[in-house]
């Protein structure tokens, strides 16, 4: 091969070797500095590792085109407390930068992008921040609702409650519940019916997803103790029956996902 071809070629090569041998020193840093902390933090290679396979891939892919690649790079940078690591990289995919945008134009995008750009934007502590990301999530919800067909909301709610096979509506509704039971550590009756409408959607958009039948189960559990410590024993029963369910449900479904590995490994 000759040509210019060739030279962009080499040119590619030469960026993926670079991009290595920088990772090769950071963790080579760092070992010197933080042996202990980097000997516990398996993530924090494995992130160094996603960057070089992520080099090789963009060769090929524009990160518009392997977003749900990038996106787990993005959630473990965040979950690795690599902050700005993961804002970079949900920006790439966005294409804009919605902390520098005019405030008509601040969010739009990809759903699956745009909802973890709004778990960054949680993680960062603040309570603006995450006030601000509730409300976009709650317009998330809404205009994904819309958006989406009914029927293929019902043909996938069935589906693997494996990670990757869970419905993107039914993270979007247990993200809304949590937040906003979060936002409300002083429960009424209203965020009560608001917060549960969040939690029985996504359960019902994902009828096989553990996590959504634990969170499900947990804030039954809270609304019993929240009416049982006011002296409304009455209506706290009201709860048991969806409580206890919620964890039967969870406890079969975790069991179903550790056994899938499992019966795959089997044909």
């Amino acid at each position: 091969m000759e040509g210019p071809n060739a030279s962009r070629a080499s040119i590619s090569s030469y960026r993926v070797v670079m991009m290595f041998i920088t990772c090769l020193c950071i963790l080579a840093v760092d070992f010197r500095i933080y042996p202990r902390e980097y000997a516990q933090t398996e993530t924090y290679v494995t992130s160094l590792v996603w960057q070089v396979l992520l080099a090789v891939r963009a060769l090929v892919l524009p990160p518009t085109e392997d977003i749900e690649t990038w996106l787990k790079f993005a959630s473990l940078c965040r979950k690795n407390g690599r902050i700005s690591q993961a804002r970079s990289t949900l920006i790439k995919l966005l294409q804009y930068d919605p902390e520098a945008s005019p405030e008509n134009v601040r969010y739009h995008g990809p759903p699956q992008v745009m909802l973890a750009y709004l778990k960054y934007q949680w993680s960062l502590g603040d309570d603006h921040k995450r006030k601000e990301a509730f409300a976009r999530l709650q317009n998330l919800v809404r205009e994904f609702s819309i958006s989406l067909n009914i029927q293929s909301i019902a043909s996938t709610a069935s589906t693997s409650g494996t990670n990757a096979n869970v419905p993107l509506l039914a993270r979007v509704y247990h993200k809304l519940g949590a937040w906003q039971w979060s936002l409300s550590p002083g429960l009424d009756d209203d965020s009560i019916q608001e917060i549960l409408t969040a939690f029985r959607n996504a359960t019902q958009c994902a009828t096989k997803w553990a996590k959504a039948w634990h969170a499900w189960a947990l804030f039954n559990t809270a609304v019993m103790s929240h009416y049982t410590l006011r002296g409304f024993p009455t209506i706290a029963s009201q709860f048991v029956v969806a409580a206890v369910t919620g964890y039967f449900h969870s406890i079969a479904c975790a069991a179903n996902i550790l056994l899938y590995p499992l019966l795959v490994a089997g044909f």
